[in-house]
């Protein structure tokens, strides 16, 4: 069923149209990294929701790109499928639309079976792929939380493909994960980053952080989902000469606890606070003793491949999957949900100090693409 269609030469370019209606802060990475890609063979066109270009990540990722143009024509951030589908529809019908890929599909799947086969009706229809960022790839079997939303995703996936509406689903999976998956596509979450630890000093004092301090980062929106509490009350319950710092937008949550915290203590937490540049957050991360990412989504973390590409280690709290990579490729250490262990797993990459080569292959943009979309590596770089 998965084409491995080129371009040769004498050949009109095709057009891929990316789907992304809320690409707000670094979502727009994801977009960019899939879009700088295909633009390789490919004419790309980003479609996402009126005024997206107007968000500063907008001008970081995707404004420089070349043979990539962004449309803002959904009128709403969160728009229903009917509307993407009728979209899709409309611009495949006219020529402009070969291929589609729906990034952070999950919602739309939901009624993708039923609203696309409407709205095409008889009429040839595109390549249609959709990535999830939410399906667990990898469950014990007794995470009945998992399962419940893993069956279900899939079984939509099916029926989506059997209604001729959708060709190829991806989800996101652990670097370490070499398997390709049955019915949802296993992509490798890239490794990537601008900068390594090897230059740490400079770094820091180009950021204006103290050079004589460990430090311990999380990075990327920073919410309560990331638990920067508890990795906090980890540092301090350990003793562990640290500091904490917090690197990207700050929730309202976050910041009500920061200012809950007494003022003795409140040079401990170093805030880089508001959207960063990736590369100011490459930067960041790099300079990190160590990086938290305690939360309990069961996938991998972008955050996570710019540390281990950054030769920062990584301590991970509430994700087998997460849990699973750090073990195969010597990125850190998993811990439990809880203040103990947090701190004892934190103690012990910052005795370690830095990483060694990793075991598993390199987790790369290209290969990213290439499982997301089933083309080969010739077709996509």
């Amino acid at each position: 069923m998965d084409d491995n269609r080129g371009t040769s030469p004498g050949r009109v370019r095709p057009t891929t149209l990316l789907v992304e209606p809320s690409p707000s802060g670094h979502r727009f990475q994801t977009v960019a990294m899939v879009a700088e890609v295909l633009a390789r063979t490919d004419d790309v066109v980003v479609l996402t929701s009126a005024g997206a270009v107007e968000d500063p990540a907008h001008e970081t990722f995707l404004a420089h790109l070349e043979g990539v143009r962004v449309e803002g024509a959904l009128d709403e951030e969160y728009p229903p499928t009917r509307t993407i589908v009728r979209e899709v529809a409309r611009r495949s019908a006219v020529g402009e639309a070969d291929t589609v890929v729906v990034l952070d599909a999950d919602q739309a799947l939901k009624r993708w079976w039923w609203e696309a086969p409407r709205a095409f009706g008889l009429r040839r229809r595109p390549r249609i792929v959709f990535m999830l960022t939410r399906y667990p790839a990898r469950l014990d079997l007794t995470d009945v939380v998992g399962w419940r939303l893993r069956i279900p995703k899939a079984t939509l996936a099916v029926l989506a493909m059997l209604s001729g509406s959708l060709r190829r689903v991806a989800g996101f999976a652990g670097r370490d994960d070499l398997s390709r998956g049955w019915i949802v596509k296993r992509t490798r979450d890239p490794a990537r980053c601008g900068a390594h630890s090897r230059d740490r000093a400079t770094l820091r004092e180009r950021h204006g952080l103290p050079v004589d301090r460990r430090l311990v980062g999380i990075f990327g929106g920073v919410s309560e989902r990331k638990h920067p509490d508890l990795v906090w009350d980890a540092l301090v319950t350990s003793g562990l000469e640290a500091d904490l710092v917090l690197g990207g937008g700050l929730s309202e949550s976050v910041t009500a606890w920061i200012d809950s915290i007494r003022q003795s203590d409140r040079n401990r937490i170093v805030l880089r606070p508001g959207f960063l540049p990736d590369q100011d957050l490459d930067e960041l991360v790099a300079a990190a003793d160590a990086v938290a990412l305690v939360m309990t989504n069961n996938g991998p973390s972008g955050i996570m491949g710019k540390a281990l590409a950054a030769g920062v280690p990584v301590v991970t709290a509430g994700s087998t999957v997460r849990a699973s990579e750090v073990a195969a490729t010597g990125g850190g250490e998993s811990a439990a949900m809880t203040a103990e262990s947090i701190g004892t797993a934190l103690d012990r990459v910052l005795e370690r100090g830095g990483l060694a080569p990793s075991r598993v292959p390199e987790a790369t943009v290209e290969a990213y693409v290439a499982a997301m979309i089933g083309r080969d590596g010739r077709n996509v770089g």
